[in-house]
């Protein structure tokens, strides 16, 4: 069974940011994209716009920038759920990122049952942690 979401892009310079939400997505049969830089992933989204996904995009990313990135990805698809990864979230830059259509900024590292929950969330997969 595929999820609604079935692929999370992952916008963030660090390999091990990627490695990371890869191994906690690999027991999901969402499939995880990663990218170092902005254009790339614009570039994947302009390819396969049937696709549907979930963006996970580091607050401070090199080339346009993670707020451009948002709007720009939007323009591809605008139903596309935006996560901004930040490592110290302030106001000002979680209000800017919402304000350019991100629906949820969060503190790294966070990478657990509580990120899976909010990637898996947003894309509409039903998770079962085994929790009763």
């Amino acid at each position: 069974m595929l999820a609604a979401c079935d692929t999370v892009y992952v916008v963030d310079p660090d390999e091990s940011v990627h490695d990371a939400i890869s191994t906690l997505l690999e027991p999901t049969e969402v499939r995880v994209a990663c990218f170092r830089t902005p254009e790339r992933l614009l570039s994947a989204l302009a390819e396969n716009t049937s696709r549907s996904g979930c963006l996970l995009v580091e607050a401070n990313i090199s080339g346009i920038g993670s707020l451009e990135l948002i709007r720009r990805a939007h323009s591809i698809n605008s139903h596309l759920p935006i996560i901004v990864l930040a490592s110290t979230v302030d106001s000002d830059i979680a209000a800017q990122a919402l304000k350019a259509g991100a629906i949820d900024v969060i503190d790294k590292p966070l990478f657990g049952v509580d990120l899976l929950d909010r990637i898996l969330g947003v894309s509409g997969y039903a998770h079962d942690d085994g929790a009763t």
